[in-house]
């Protein structure tokens, strides 16, 4: 008796749910978050543009904003903000894409910087020196997460409940170094200019 409770009560909250859904109007896509790189102190800066891929294969209404920064050591860092629109296929966690790119993903950790959590990867590509690799999520709301669960649970939530879509941004950090400390102290900088 006590083995058929759990799924009958997760069932009738499924349906429930379902039901609440069905009944209440298409939700509302939220404005998108101010959210632009700039330059930052002891690095040159480039723009640039959205890759054949990303431009082709994610939604129209998704943006972009990527830069390369460069220290005087050579050191680079590229950070990508991804904000999602109306469709749910505008962001997905990079665990999906890197490994189909060739890149050996390794050692993955939570580090908090300057209040922000990141998830962070070693990347191995062939016999190429490793590369470091972060993100994290925020929305329009201010809510911050390294968690791609908890972002869709939240999303799943907003939409559902709140009748809003969440314009979530993805930031990404792609690293010459695997270095830790390095990277942190560049993270420390971006949480300068992605408020």
């Amino acid at each position: 008796m006590r083995t058929l409770l759990i799924p009958a009560v997760t069932a009738a909250i499924a349906i429930a749910a379902m039901l609440y859904q069905a009944q209440t109007a298409d939700p509302v896509l939220t404005e998108a978050p101010a959210a632009r790189l700039g330059e930052l102190p002891g690095f040159v800066s480039e723009a640039i543009e959205p890759s054949e891929a990303e431009r082709h294969t994610l939604p129209d209404d998704t943006l972009f904003d990527k830069r390369l920064y460069t220290a005087t050591d050579g050191t680079w860092f590229q950070v990508t903000l991804v904000t999602g629109g109306r469709s749910k296929s505008s962001i997905h966690r990079p665990e999906l894409c890197l490994p189909t790119q060739g890149f050996q993903m390794m050692n993955p950790r939570t580090i908090v910087v300057a209040g922000v959590d990141w998830h962070l990867v070693t990347l191995a590509f062939n016999d190429a020196s490793t590369l470091g690799f972060a993100y994290t999520f925020f929305n329009q709301e201010g809510f911050r997460t390294s968690s791609h669960l908890l972002r869709i649970f939240v999303d799943v939530w907003d939409r559902s409940i709140l009748g809003r879509i969440d314009r979530w941004v993805m930031v990404t950090v792609n690293a010459s170094t695997s270095d830790e400390r390095r990277l942190s102290e560049f993270l420390r900088l971006v949480r300068g200019v992605v408020p």
